[in-house]
């Protein structure tokens, strides 16, 4: 994958590499590229100081017991300390130093009677890349919407000026037959019927038109839904399905 000269891609990488979701060989190469490119690790920080108020809005999970219980066993079954022995004798540590002093000089003179040798040691230079300014942009980060299923369900991002919405399933199961999951941004005014942004495609990670800017489509809604609609959306643009998911939409800028 050519990412060099392509800012929109080199914040979409950086954007799935804070958030988790660049997995396995992909991740892999995007912490070698970052090694090398001083524009791409400055994007990763600024996504991750980004990303950190959500960590706020999600709530505290002890973990299962039988996570204390499996880390337990392994405790129990580190082998026990061996018996005393020679080991911890002193006069073996006593004899063992002065051999041990003895090669040291020996190793010291057979060193001092070498023709000193010149040895090259590589000169590693990193070189600053002038970063990009990170575009301003719409988030959203939409959890499961049963009261006790907190599953990170999908995530949404749109530069503020782009028409295009970039999506991408975390753990959203696939559509039920016959029907389609649609994205409805939800009006913060009480009893404004939500609007339909789209119908989500099948893709793990997708693009959807928006019908303007990101800045007029996305501006007026602070939070956005996913629901189970009949297939191709719902009829007359008024949502008729569960919802599924749903979580803040915010603007960073």
């Amino acid at each position: 994958m050519q990412y060099r000269n392509k800012p929109e891609l080199q914040d979409r990488l950086a954007a799935e590499y804070a958030l988790g979701t660049l997995r396995g060989g992909a991740r892999l190469r995007f912490e070698a590229w970052m090694r090398e490119d001083a524009a791409l690790r400055r994007a990763v920080e600024a996504w991750q100081a980004r990303l950190a108020p959500l960590a706020e809005a999600v709530p505290e999970r002890a973990p299962p017991r039988r996570v204390w219980q499996a880390v337990e066993r392994r405790i129990g079954a580190a082998p026990a300390a061996a018996e005393a022995g020679w080991w911890d004798s002193l006069a073996f540590w006593r004899n063992w130093g002065l051999i041990a002093t003895g090669c040291t000089a020996a190793l010291v003179g057979a060193l001092a009677l070498r023709a000193p040798q010149v040895v090259e040691v590589p000169v590693i230079r990193q070189v600053e890349v002038e970063s990009r300014r990170m575009q301003p942009s719409y988030i959203a980060v939409l959890q499961a919407a049963g009261e006790k299923d907190d599953r990170m369900m999908f995530v949404a991002y749109a530069p503020r000026h782009s028409d295009e919405l970039w999506v991408k399933r975390m753990e959203l199961p696939e559509e039920p037959h016959n029907h389609s999951y649609e994205l409805w941004g939800l009006p913060a005014k009480e009893g404004e019927p939500p609007v339909s942004l789209g119908v989500l495609p099948s893709n793990e990670k997708s693009t959807i038109k928006l019908a303007a800017a990101a800045d007029q489509s996305l501006r007026d809604f602070p939070a956005l839904a996913i629901t189970v609609e009949p297939l191709g959306g719902a009829k007359g643009g008024k949502s008729s399905g569960i919802v599924v998911a749903k979580g803040h939409c915010m603007r960073f800028w």
